[in-house]
């Protein structure tokens, strides 16, 4: 049976080709795929590689290595291997938030340390992520014993989020925002003020929002994880140079239906 290995980076300029070239050596003569790239947007953001690692976790099938190339803090977290109780997912990088999401809804089955693999001890391997991270995760989709790659680890040390109501947690091409939290009306034509940063919009909820007018700024159940969206019908939503991943939409309703 195929194994798929999909890299959820930041990396998304020549670095991706690297890993990707590194990634088909690793794995080559072997039966596994390596998927397309998965961008995490804005870089750095282990808010949005949670949730795109999550969101992928359930197309994916089971015994998919995710590799996670995000690495957005001053001082270096630990490496952590491990693998899912549900659905049998490895995950492989750093421990920076982004394997949250998939092990609150998954589990854990195991985690290990796997920092040693890194030199922690004194080196430093610059583009780990090529050099180090890639070459384990094709060890592992090629059927390599977790275990034999770390030290385990305590599920408790895995880095957590705990996201406000209304945190936007990614931004399609569209411009239309995906968030936490539950809205006090899902009744079509309930109408809202959304505010975000300096940006007030007026909104109205509605289950399918291509059926409304031009222009029209909407609330609406999404396709992802059960979460609600926020867009507006055949224009360009929430502006990128002023909204990005993480901030928090404070949502009021104003009137019912």
């Amino acid at each position: 049976m195929t194994t798929h290995i999909v890299p959820v980076t930041d990396c998304v300029d020549i670095a991706a080709n690297e890993l990707r070239a590194t990634l088909l050596t690793a794995t080559q003569g072997r039966d596994v795929a390596v998927e397309p790239f998965v961008p995490v947007l804005p870089a750095y953001s282990a808010l949005n590689g949670t949730f795109a690692m999550r969101l992928l976790a359930e197309s994916y099938p089971d015994g998919t290595v995710f590799l996670s190339t995000i690495s957005p803090f001053k001082i270096r977290p630990k490496a952590v291997l491990g693998r899912t109780l549900k659905k049998d997912m490895v995950f492989i990088g750093r421990n920076t938030g982004v394997f949250d999401w998939i092990t609150r809804d998954l589990g854990i089955a195991e985690l290990y340390d796997i920092s040693g693999q890194y030199g922690e001890g004194g080196g430093f391997v610059s583009f780990a992520g090529k050099y180090v991270t890639a070459p384990l995760a094709a060890r592992v989709a090629a059927g390599a014993d977790l275990g034999d790659l770390g030290e385990p680890m305590d599920p408790a040390d895995l880095v957590r989020f705990d996201p406000a109501p209304g945190t936007i947690v990614h931004i399609d091409n569209f411009g239309t925002a995906k968030f936490t939290g539950d809205l006090p009306s899902t009744e079509d034509g309930a109408r809202y003020l959304v505010t975000v940063g300096e940006t007030v919009i007026e909104a109205v909820y509605a289950h399918r929002m291509m059926s409304l007018d031009d222009g029209a700024w909407v609330l609406f159940p999404g396709s992802s994880l059960g979460m609600y969206e926020l867009g507006r019908v055949r224009r360009y939503g929430l502006d990128p140079h002023r909204t990005t991943v993480g901030d928090v939409l404070r949502i009021e309703q104003i009137t019912g239906v």
